[in-house]
């Protein structure tokens, strides 16, 4: 071969290499059981912001969705690819002979710890559960888990909650907080962060003692279909391994996070003007959820999921009459993607968090 054609020979091969097409990411739909972004949210926002999930060849829209039911349904109808959302309403679905069983599974648990709490205001006389018969007791709505927990609660201390209190729909945030200040309810059956949010705006609550068992139930999780957890595990091990990144990254640097979450979403700042006190409660919400994203009964495992846990909420739903029979923890999750998902340098997510730059952020 003469030296011409030798080198029109590689000049082809050079230009096709960098020709070579570029693999589009693969879109994403993954749904946030939260009307308005925030900051209990941030892991999902940092691994967006970050570029962890495009790292992993995906392209996610993050879609909010009222609620976790909601949120079920769409999975399962194959509307969208990924949900989070809380466990109840999805495992009252997972039922054998269920007219609307849904095909769904998680796996990857994102909360670690039961959000929904039962509250009094500060200078309440009321201490215990039991204190609260012939009491009313505020909720969000009547299809909020804060009905389904609020009556557990009542039951387990107890009282009939259908007899012995009264539920009371009160909507959230402000107008939430104005019922409980003109005493419309005695007690409210809210989730941590909203009960943050009272606090932060001068209406101090003081929590009851739920107990153990229910404080250890588990919450806000991944899910998919059983069908692409079998087919495509490959997108789903790398959405969570972005988020398990990002809840890294979010524990060590929270400031960085707050600050990526107002950027995404510039609504969710808060309406305090100075910079330090809006800080300072973006950072109050992320102190309040950030704990239940890890375990340490997981040895390190991000979103491994524990038996025990789980077969308390089956248990939880059986007691409170959601469920004819106990669902099998297999039947619910799967942690056979969460090696994989854990698989990547956790120290390097780390020191990132710790060398990050606020002033990046503009």
């Amino acid at each position: 071969m003469s030296k011409l054609r030798l080198f029109l020979f590689f000049l082809v091969v050079s230009l096709g290499a960098h020709c070579a097409p570029v693999l589009a990411a693969e879109k994403v739909q993954a749904l946030i059981g939260i009307r308005n972004m925030d900051e209990s949210q941030a892991p999902f926002i940092v691994a967006k912001y970050l570029g962890y999930f495009s790292k992993e060849g995906l392209d996610v829209d993050l879609l909010n969705v009222g609620g976790s039911n909601e949120i079920a349904i769409q999975v399962g109808s194959g509307n969208a690819n990924i949900g989070v959302a809380s466990p109840s309403q999805a495992v009252i679905s997972m039922q054998e002979n269920v007219a609307a069983s849904l095909d769904v599974r998680y796996y990857y648990c994102f909360s670690y710890n039961n959000i929904w709490t039962m509250s009094v205001p500060e200078g309440s006389s009321i201490k215990t559960i039991a204190e609260l018969r012939g009491k009313k007791i505020g909720v969000p709505s009547f299809g909020s888990g804060g009905l389904t927990y609020g009556k557990a609660y009542v039951r387990s201390a107890g009282l009939d909650p259908d007899k012995d209190v009264t539920f009371i729909p009160i909507g959230s945030g402000s107008q939430a907080a104005s019922a409980i200040r003109q005493k419309v309810v005695d007690a409210v059956a809210f989730w941590d962060v909203a009960d943050a949010r009272f606090e932060l705006a001068g209406l101090r609550l003081r929590n009851l003692d739920i107990g153990e068992k229910f404080e250890a139930l588990p919450d806000l999780s991944l899910l998919a279909k059983n069908d692409t957890i079998k087919n495509n595990p490959k997108m789903l091990i790398g959405f969570a391994r972005a988020v398990s990144k990002a809840v890294d990254f979010t524990r060590v640097n929270p400031a960085a996070a707050v600050l990526i979450t107002w950027k995404m979403y510039p609504e969710s700042r808060s309406k305090e003007a100075d910079p330090q006190k809006a800080l300072s409660e973006g950072l109050k919400i992320l102190q309040v959820r950030s704990p239940s994203w890890t375990s340490p009964k997981t040895n390190g495992k991000n979103g491994l999921f524990l038996k025990d846990d789980w077969k308390s909420l089956s248990d939880f739903l059986l007691a409170g009459g959601q469920i004819a029979k106990p669902v099998p923890t297999s039947r619910i999750y799967t942690n056979d993607l969460i090696d994989q998902i854990n698989d990547y340098d956790r120290n390097a997510i780390v020191q990132q968090a710790k060398n990050f730059d606020l002033g990046s952020i503009r």
